[in-house]
């Protein structure tokens, strides 16, 4: 390969410009250096089938090589396969226990694993190797974070910013870190410097978008119950979602024998919000941000879509209620109880990354919908109608989970 050619394709890559990289690196697939680049571009451009088959190739050429099977461990992290990325990644520290990087993935791996203190213990040995390490340092603020070790987090979080003043990652980092300790306006400041860094950065856009949803109380009520859950092993995630499960059914059985199945309606709803409140709550907090003079930007054309029809079917079901007891026509009851169920499926449809799953919802709601406003031609109950539409939105939650 030219060397003039493949020095034009490391300055692009060194740029951030991977894809404009790529064809530089492509002309001689016989050079390991531009294949090794090349595998690297596919990575970071998220085309993880052919970055896999190159460091395969890689690996066959040079199978001690531990710069490769730390791309490989990373392709896998990113891949959620966690046991490869741990195999891959103790290789790598096996042939070059010397290189700090390394240690900051393993500890990204255990961060993932939700194993927190081996997590931490690794993150403090490649610091011990590399102490201004950006990787580490920043794993290491999100783990202490987990771990509720504050002062220690916010330790971290001041080396992070001394060491990396002009650091796009680090700034979305602290910020996201901040947003998990409910420092709402500090994790604001963060998103907003990064931002001014490189205003592309997905992941501080990203950061900025749910700070601002956080500013109201509902989502932030939300966001702190789901970063609570998210340090829970799947087996207890499980075990609390069935005990709250138990205890409603338990409460509902207690409140009928005891004639006061009138609290029993109220004991359903807030049920249904604590077991489908995750469901809504970012399509909610997408429709709070579409009508808000400045939360609007930080919203792609998907998620607004997703805002303005959570916010279209919140004002179907409540006109259809508000028909249904004032004129007293049975077809507004099931019409509405059909657009409250299709709060579920449809907002969330422009949200999925799967076409798969956007696919299932955007079905799933039309569905929903069709049976509110014409089950009266299958069923002759309002009641029937209504529970129907429910049903397959119950359906639903079971189903997507399979079309992520």
């Amino acid at each position: 390969m030219d060397q003039v050619e493949l020095q034009r394709g490391i300055q692009l890559f060194e740029l951030g410009r991977y894809k404009d990289a790529i064809p530089y690196f492509s002309k001689d697939l016989s050079s390991w250096e531009s294949k090794f680049y090349l595998a690297h571009c596919y990575f970071l451009i998220s085309d993880y089938e052919k970055a896999k088959n190159l460091v395969e190739g890689l690996l066959s050429e040079s199978p001690d090589d531990p710069d490769v099977f730390f791309l490989r461990s990373r392709i896998a992290y990113s891949e959620d396969r966690n046991k490869d990325a741990m195999s891959d990644i103790d290789e790598a520290i096996n042939f070059n226990p010397y290189n700090a990087d390394y240690f900051g993935l393993k500890a990204s791996i255990f961060l993932q694993m939700k194993k927190y203190e081996e997590g931490l213990r690794y993150a403090n040995e490649g610091l011990h190797i590399e102490p201004t390490n950006r990787f580490c340092l920043n794993i290491r603020a999100q783990l202490l974070t987990k771990l509720e070790k504050i002062p220690e987090a916010d330790q971290t979080i001041e080396d992070i910013l001394q060491d990396n003043p002009q650091d796009v990652y680090s700034h979305a980092n602290v910020g996201w870190v901040e947003l998990e300790k409910n420092n709402i306006d500090k994790a604001l400041t963060h998103f907003k410097e990064a931002l001014s860094i490189d205003p592309n950065f997905e992941y501080a856009r990203e950061g900025m978008s749910t700070a601002l949803k956080a500013k109201n109380f509902v989502y932030r009520l939300y966001l702190k119950y789901a970063f609570w859950i998210s340090k829970k092993s799947s087996g207890n995630q499980w075990a609390f979602i069935i005990g709250i499960y138990l205890i409603y059914r338990f409460s509902y059985k207690f409140l009928t024998a005891a004639g006061l199945s009138y609290l029993a309606i109220p004991l359903v709803i807030a049920y249904l919000l604590v077991a489908l409140g995750s469901w809504m709550m970012e399509p909610l907090s997408n429709c709070i941000l579409s009508f808000n003079r400045y939360g609007r930007y930080l919203l792609n054309k998907d998620e607004k879509l997703s805002g303005y029809t959570f916010g279209a079917l919140v004002l179907l079901g409540l006109i259809s209620i508000l028909l249904f007891y004032s004129l007293q026509i049975e077809y507004f009851l099931p019409l509405s109880v059909a657009a409250f169920a299709a709060l579920i499926p449809l907002p969330r449809a422009f949200i999925q990354y799967s076409s798969s799953g956007r696919n299932l919802g955007f079905i799933t709601g039309i569905l929903i919908l069709g049976v509110g406003s014409a089950g009266f031609l299958v069923f002759e109950s309002a009641y029937a109608v209504g529970f129907a539409a429910f049903i397959i939105m119950v359906i639903y939650t079971w189903v997507s989970n399979l079309f992520k």
